[in-house]
């Protein structure tokens, strides 16, 4: 069972990489178009509001912002992005701060206005948090970080314009902090206070919408390794049970040892009918003979072990323990025969070459767990009971039989209740047979096929 969900952590392949780097692309994407159609009520806002003075810087403004932002969509596939977008950044929070301090009239004025109703931290706020769109944590630190220092340019030009300013408002000082200290004393907060406030308040807005996006990212994480895994566990494992295995994947990576019924099924013939054909129909006809025997292997509660050429190997009972798994393993070895048979039937009326199975079953103990290297490990069933019901599904040609089980086998099905009397009638007891690599005889019974209509 290659690529088994407890290998190497998914989320250090390219596969999961390239899904994180998909959803980035995404959020790019999904950030420019937002920024196009805030730039648009930006603008309506804009020719509506302002000053005919301030319109054309404003309307530029905008423009510029426009390119920028096109020019960090176009380039978020760049190896350099990062930089890229630390430019852009910066560029995007200048364009910010110097459209908030650009005057009616006066720039000192202005610049106190502005300071007064935390312009600058306003827009700044609101383009961090857009950043977040982006999905990406590193965008929207470096869009905090930019944002963080034009908010510290705005308050040293905010210092700078209350020292050139003889009086606002009414108010007059001898210095720039005490004529900030006059314009804040109706709300009894210090100036310093106040800015430093909307910097802390700036820095928090960073920090938590970059904790969003990584606890989003770290979701969406969790849901693709999660949905890997059940996609891994349903290529081998009944959907009943793919559920309760996907809770509890890493106790797969360690060796267990339990009873189970193994079951071999191969396709007699196939080698030599596969040298006269195209390598193009040996697949197809190899897939379309899979997707017939997977499905019942399925329905009857079994897993997958591997795939062997045409054939494959399937565990019952293994790696989760089921009361029935030999009976389930015979039902699953007799609809399987029947099913193919009936094929081989149809593929003979349309002139095609015909197709037949062996299937060996055997009951006993195995051994579960990985195997392989650490970047390429795989989940197998070992044992001798794997290597009694191969080399049951290897005499099929010799007794002529569509299934060789053996004793044991056939007793664990019985445990509970006796076989239908359908399949009774089809089984023939071998008695004890010699088995290549093991040392002591088999008792082994055959079920034939069901004579052809």
């Amino acid at each position: 069972m290659s690529n088994d969900p407890n290998g190497p952590d998914p989320r250090a392949t390219p596969g999961w990489l390239q899904r994180l780097h998909e959803e980035e692309l995404s959020g790019f994407a999904f950030a420019f178009k937002a920024r196009v159609l805030a730039l648009g009520v930006v603008f309506i806002w804009v020719v509506l509001s302002s000053s005919w003075g301030r319109l054309p810087f404003l309307l530029a403004a905008i423009a510029v912002f426009f390119l920028v932002g096109w020019l960090g969509y176009a380039t978020r596939n760049s190896r350099h992005m990062l930089a890229i977008q630390g430019v852009c950044a910066v560029v995007d929070v200048a364009i910010i701060v110097l459209a908030t301090h650009y005057p009616e009239t006066n720039w000192y004025d202005w610049a106190l206005q502005s300071w007064l109703r935390r312009s600058a931290f306003l827009y700044l706020a609101a383009y961090v948090a857009a950043s977040a769109l982006t999905f990406s944590v590193r965008v929207v630190l470096v869009a905090g970080a930019a944002s963080f220092v034009g908010q510290l340019a705005s308050f040293g030009f905010v210092l700078h314009s209350a020292e050139h300013v003889d009086s606002f408002r009414g108010f007059t000082a001898p210095d720039a902090l005490s004529l900030l200290r006059q314009l804040t004393e109706v709300q009894g907060i210090d100036p310093l206070l106040f800015m430093v406030n909307q910097l802390v308040l700036l820095a928090i807005t960073t920090g938590l919408i970059a904790a969003a996006i990584w606890r989003a990212r770290r979701h969406v994480e969790r849901a693709v390794l999660a949905e890997t895994e059940r996609a891994n566990l349903g290529r081998y494992f009944s959907p009943k049970i793919v559920e309760r295995l996907a809770s509890d994947t890493r106790g797969l990576g360690a060796g267990r040892a339990q009873d189970a019924a193994v079951m071999f099924v191969d396709v007699i013939g196939s080698t030599r009918r596969m040298e006269a054909v195209t390598p193009e129909r040996v697949i197809t006809v190899i897939r379309a003979f899979h997707r017939r025997i997977v499905p019942v292997v399925f329905q009857h509660d079994g897993s997958i072990d591997k795939f062997l050429g045409d054939g494959l190997m399937a565990v019952f009972g293994a790696p989760e323990k089921a009361p029935y798994a030999a009976r389930d393993a015979l039902f699953c070895a007799v609809e399987i025969l029947d099913m193919i048979d009936q094929w081989k039937d149809e593929r003979i009326d349309l002139g095609k070459a015909a197709t037949t199975v062996g299937i060996g079953l055997h009951w006993g103990p195995v051994i579960q767990g990985n195997v392989g290297i650490a970047d390429r490990l795989e989940f197998t069933t070992l044992g001798d009971t794997v290597n009694v019901a191969s080399r049951l599904e290897n005499m099929t040609r010799e007794f002529h039989a569509g299934i060789l089980l053996s004793r044991e086998a056939l007793d664990e099905a019985e445990r509970s209740n006796p076989l239908p009397d359908e399949i009774r009638a089809r089984c023939r007891d071998l008695g004890l047979q010699p088995i290549v690599g093991h040392e002591a005889p088999i008792h082994i019974i055959a079920i034939d096929r069901r004579p052809s209509p």
